[in-house]
């Protein structure tokens, strides 16, 4: 317990001075620095060390005790009744259960690889749904924030005057990072900084990443999505970091911007590139690789007619996945500026 709340304390107090250069960094978009939440994860901190510290010094205090009593255990116990489980039994239990678990996930792949969307549970107070679509290979997620069922249920004359609907994400991220994409999407809303937006994560992060058209109708034909130009972006993630530069390099009419945060990066031609690119690079701050990538795609595009490019390596946290949480939270508030920008592009 002792080195739990320690670990908590530590976990936290990093997280509070994340969360302060996080705001702090905002600025650099005229975002209103909001350190309310620094300094609860700060109160928390000193709570959790103050518990430690005294479960530490209890633990001290009564720790002679515990040895006598041991001591006079260990004399009365008879040298062989050490109690033992039987290894081999559970082994074999194990390895029975896990036999099972990979069969059955193989068959429930099958059967998911052609089955329509269909609700598959909650994430990040958001709705998850997980199926095909038309003319998209392979399995889609789609992410519905929680303030979806409001924009759904409006009347027709509302949502149409509202541009019908929410603005979308296309989502190329590995599967193991998605629910930090989840998460850094919702809370960005709950910060006051960012829309809320409809994530699309191909199973692929890469598939349809030179012409997603199919990808957007399909999911347009389903949900609520705006239909204002420019209602749809990219957000890339490690190894989709690159597919969603990619998508925004090719068609930079048809996205508000694109981010992409981490990985390696395309390596386009010169004078290859269209005019209006919008594109924000941002990696962690410890990410030494992903920033030289980014410095080099930005050195590539200088001259790019009507380009904006912008990059941050101010990201710090305890932890990569708490890492991609502030990222996430990141391109959405870059997102939301650019999806205004769009609008009278």
């Amino acid at each position: 317990m002792i080195a739990a709340g320690a670990t908590v304390g530590v976990w936290l107090a990093g997280s509070a001075l994340g969360a302060w250069r996080e705001e702090r960094a905002g600025q650099v978009y005229e975002l209103t620095p909001r350190y309310l939440g620094a300094a609860l994860r700060a109160v928390a901190a000193a709570l959790a060390l103050a518990c430690a510290l005294a479960g530490g010094v209890f633990a001290a205090g009564s720790g002679g005790q515990r040895t006598v009593a041991d001591s006079r255990a260990l004399s009365s116990a008879e040298p062989g009744s050490t109690p033992g489980a039987n290894p081999g039994g559970a082994a074999a239990r194990a390895s029975s259960g896990s036999g099972r678990g990979s069969s059955g996930s193989a068959s429930d792949r099958v059967h998911a690889a052609s089955a329509p969307l269909t609700a598959v549970g909650t994430s990040s107070g958001g709705r998850l749904l997980q199926g095909g679509l038309p003319g998209v290979p392979g399995q889609v997620r789609v992410w519905l924030p929680a303030q979806y069922a409001a924009h759904a249920a409006a009347p027709a004359g509302a949502a149409a005057a509202a541009g019908a609907g929410l603005q979308a994400l296309v989502v190329r991220a590995p599967e193991s990072e998605l629910s930090e994409v989840w998460e850094g999407l919702a809370g960005a809303v709950a910060g006051g900084h960012a829309n809320p937006f409809i994530a699309v994560a191909p199973a692929d992060p890469c598939v349809l990443a030179g012409d997603d058209s199919a990808l957007r109708r399909a999911v347009a034909a389903q949900f609520h999505v705006a239909t204002r130009a420019r209602s749809w972006a990219e957000l890339g993630m490690d190894a989709g970091a690159a597919c969603a530069a990619t998508a925004e390099l090719a068609h930079p009419d048809t996205y508000a911007g694109s981010v992409a945060l981490g990985g390696t990066l395309p390596h386009p031609a010169a004078g290859s590139v269209p005019a209006g690119v919008r594109l924000l690079l941002a990696q962690a701050h410890r990410d030494l690789p992903a920033q030289a990538e980014a410095n080099r795609l930005r050195a590539a595009l200088t001259g790019a007619p009507d380009a904006g490019i912008r990059l941050s390596a101010v990201v710090r946290d305890i932890s990569p996945d708490r890492e991609r949480f502030r990222l996430v939270r990141m391109a959405a508030n870059y997102l939301t500026e650019e999806f205004a920008a769009g609008a009278h592009r």
